[in-house]
């Protein structure tokens, strides 16, 4: 008789969820050495990946917090926001767009 009588599941999302929106900018592998500049002072970071939009580093010692830092290497000096810390890695997303050319030429 084609009734189907099987609940059909609803497809809803916990309110503890966490969508990120996807990176649309590809992360370039590079191994350089900075400073992040913090409202704790400065530090020694060396850069693990970048995009134009952002970079992650890893803190060569101490912490860091959520706040707002400079990312300083030779004549390019980065304004941007921590986004994540996970143990000594730290995500940065840069207030302006940078090039990797105005990276690596730094």
């Amino acid at each position: 008789m084609g009734i189907n009588t099987r609940p059909q599941r609803e497809s809803r999302m916990s309110v503890h969820s966490k969508l990120e929106p996807p990176r649309r900018s590809a992360r370039t592998r590079v191994l350089m050495v900075a400073t992040l500049i913090t409202c704790e002072g400065a530090k020694r970071v060396r850069i693990r990946d970048f995009s134009g939009k952002g970079a992650q580093v890893v803190l060569e010692n101490g912490q860091v917090e959520k706040c707002d830092v400079l990312l300083k290497r030779g004549d390019l000096c980065a304004a941007a926001k921590v986004a994540w810390i996970k143990g000594d890695e730290v995500g940065l997303t840069f207030y302006r767009e940078i090039s990797a050319e105005d990276l690596a030429n730094s």
